[in-house]
């Protein structure tokens, strides 16, 4: 199995994920598109419970990081794009794990304050746990590849050009290509 790389935007995206109609989404499963600035850069097709986990917690509401993991192999590089998000769960929510309790955190390290050292007033607040959705699938053809030595660099490009707009959908490239790039009529 080759290298894995990942890619992470420098600061948190505005996307939105809408339902969509596709003849290819598998019977039992919900078509997902993500939109960045109302242009299209990815599409899946998930389990109708994945995408009420994702409505129900309005998951993006606001802007997420995303995150892109990118492998060599045919036709060139294939990469999947997630999203980065904040998930409270009921367990995390309640202070509950699936035992009562959370058990992992007597495994964490305490530190004892110094004195004049402010501590956690009241209730300690925990950050949200994070997790990734997964948004879709992205090919970069070998022959399209910028950077064919560097796995991380050309992970770092197919990112950028997807939040810049400038990619363009596999099959139209297919068609290109198989039309000797004369372009599609």
């Amino acid at each position: 199995m080759s290298d894995l790389v990942l890619a992470a935007t420098d600061r948190p995206m505005p996307i939105a994920l809408r339902r969509i109609e596709d003849e290819r989404v598998p019977e039992g499963m919900i078509g997902l598109a993500t939109y960045l600035e109302e242009r299209l850069v990815a599409r899946c097709a998930v389990p109708p419970e994945v995408v009420e986990f994702i409505e129900s917690r309005d998951l993006f509401a606001e802007p997420v990081q995303l995150v892109l993991a990118a492998r060599e192999e045919p036709p060139g590089l294939q990469c999947r794009l997630f999203a980065v998000v904040d998930v409270e769960t009921e367990a995390a929510a309640s202070g509950d794990g699936p035992d009562g309790a959370e058990p992992w955190r007597a495994s964490l390290p305490t530190f004892e304050l110094q004195e004049g050292e402010d501590g956690p007033e009241g209730d300690e607040e925990l950050p949200p746990t994070q997790g990734m959705i997964f948004l879709g699938h992205i090919v970069r053809f070998a022959g399209d590849r910028r950077h064919p030595d560097n796995l991380g660099l050309e992970a770092a490009d197919v990112l950028r050009r997807l939040v810049e707009g400038r990619t363009t959908e596999v099959v139209d490239r297919a068609l290109d290509d198989l039309l000797g790039g004369s372009g599609l009529p």
